[in-house]
């Protein structure tokens, strides 16, 4: 599936991204801009993806997706990956603002930044940490057909395997403007249409889940 054929569904996903836009102006280069508890659950989810890749060594450089990059906070934490010392990181966002922050933040010949709904281009891996949670006022079902799409069109633009963390469904505490999925449904989305090998990871039970799904 190319990128043009993944259409941006701009009912859904423009209310996401001046919704966004606003937060990183009222905060800055920060967690609270990309609605984030606290800095370290940020970084935790950061790091599950970086254990994903951690073993690999200086002589296989990678290449990395970061599909809502935001200011590009995941790109701080891979930086210093021996895998990625050599490699090159890739972040999109639908936030124009959250865009041109990464630009100006991160000055670093290994990472590119672009404004976009879906990744452009063909990495070894492709994280998506937080990006699906913010839905606004979007019915469930429309935002979850969104969210299977982009995942399909992920895991083609992805030669090893992608991995993405989501709200839970048992969450005991939810609110109105934001997504939370069945961990049950998406394996088994992910297992029919992506990948046999994918796997549900439970270290943020029972308010988040994570799924890594290899090629």
């Amino acid at each position: 599936m190319s990128e043009d054929k993944l259409v941006y569904d701009r009912a859904l996903l423009d209310p996401v991204a001046k919704t966004f836009g606003r937060s990183y102006k009222a905060y800055g280069p920060m967690h609270k801009a990309l609605a984030w508890v606290d800095a370290e659950r940020m970084l935790r989810r950061f790091q599950i993806f970086a254990g994903l890749i951690a073993h690999l060594g200086e002589d296989q450089p990678i290449s990395v997706n970061d599909l809502g990059c935001g200011y590009g906070p995941m790109f701080d934490t891979f930086r210093d990956l021996p895998s990625l010392k050599n490699g090159r990181y890739y972040g999109t966002d639908i936030s124009p603002e959250m865009i041109k922050a990464a630009r100006a933040r991160i000055d670093d010949p290994r990472a590119n930044f672009r404004v976009g709904h879906s990744a452009s281009q063909v990495a070894d891996y492709s994280f998506v940490s937080g990006t699906y949670n913010m839905k606004m006022y979007a019915f469930d079902g429309d935002w979850q057909a969104m969210v299977e799409g982009s995942l399909k069109h992920l895991f083609s633009m992805s030669r090893v395997g992608l991995g993405f963390n989501m709200l839970s469904v048992h969450n005991p505490n939810r609110e109105p403007t934001l997504y939370y999925g069945d961990p049950d449904h998406y394996l088994q989305f992910c297992q029919r249409h992506l990948s046999l090998n994918s796997r549900l990871v439970e270290v943020l039970s029972p308010r988040e889940f994570v799924i890594f799904a290899m090629h």
